[in-house]
């Protein structure tokens, strides 16, 4: 048996188990906020779920108190300027797609292949049009084409509740990371690891959206540890390598930048997604570990 294959075999009974303890911790209501301070700087930060149902209402007063006291909101990556959108254009016509004519079937097993086909006849894509991705593009598509699907909705995402707000009362906006840097760990993986990432999202187009509409009930009840279960678990998103670049590598790199922040005065909310904000490798317990008191769960 493949190490590939020898992790899907087991991922159900990992993903059964995180599922439940999940479901078993509590949180205290509310979206959880934390707050690094010193005399004359305070930083909330708040951990997001970029694609929410526009039903949802999860506004606490706290949250909304901490976005009108804003002189600035950063974000993880600037994806709505337009020149933001020509740059992740470029890259993903440069790392996205294949440039030398090989085909994403290439990298997969007949066996891997089938199941790529059926979830994309769950997900209403055919196969030609993804023929061209590369591995870890496939699986993104894939992914929010299925969110999308089941009614999660961009414009109800926190960040984008939370910038319509910061624009009404006149606040700036930064951001730690460039479109490149966001999503070039991805695409920098190697193409087997790249792999492990697309199949691990067909396993999930196969259980539906039952593990994101537990995270979205967790994130909407403040539950830090069910979060860190689900986000911040390398067996939730595929493997090591793929939690490192998503999660890992990113947060070490954004705290300098936080801790920075505390050298000029005012009020700051950082938001980032929830998946961030959780587990032993947070950009939270970063800060702690460094030396900084940072309030909150």
């Amino acid at each position: 048996m493949s190490r590939r294959a020898e992790l899907r075999s087991v991922r159900p009974e990992l993903e059964a188990a995180a599922l439940e303890a999940a479901k078993a911790s509590r949180g205290g209501g509310s979206p959880a906020l934390w707050t690094l301070r010193d005399e004359d700087t305070t930083i909330h930060l708040l951990g997001t779920v970029h694609l929410l149902r526009p039903e949802l209402d999860w506004m606490s007063p706290e949250i909304e108190a901490a976005i009108a006291g804003a002189g600035t909101v950063v974000f993880e990556a600037d994806t709505t300027s337009p020149e933001a959108q020509r740059e992740l254009m470029k890259f993903y016509t440069t790392q996205g797609f294949f440039t030398d004519g090989a085909q994403l079937t290439n990298f997969l097993s007949e066996g891997e292949t089938e199941e790529l086909k059926a979830a994309l006849e769950t997900v209403g894509l055919p196969i030609e049009a993804l023929l061209p991705h590369r591995p870890w593009m496939a699986a993104v598509n894939i992914s929010v084409t299925q969110m999308l699907d089941e009614g999660f909705d961009p414009e109800s995402g926190v960040e984008k509740v939370i910038e319509r707000a910061a624009l009404a009362h006149g606040a700036g906006f930064a951001y730690l990371e460039t479109v490149e840097q966001q999503l070039g760990g991805l695409a920098g993986l190697s193409y087997c690891d790249q792999v492990d990432f697309l199949m691990a999202t067909v396993d999930g187009v196969g259980e539906g959206t039952a593990a994101l509409d537990l995270l979205v009930d967790e994130w909407a009840d403040g539950d830090v540890t069910g979060i860190g279960v689900l986000m911040a678990n390398p067996e939730m998103l595929g493997s090591q390598p793929i939690y490192d670049v998503m999660m890992t590598d990113r947060n070490a790199l954004w705290v300098p930048q936080i801790t920075a922040m505390l050298e000029e005065p005012g009020t700051v909310l950082v938001a980032v997604g929830a998946g961030h904000l959780a587990g032993k490798d947070s950009v939270i317990e970063m800060l702690r570990n460094e030396g900084y008191t940072v309030e909150g769960p």
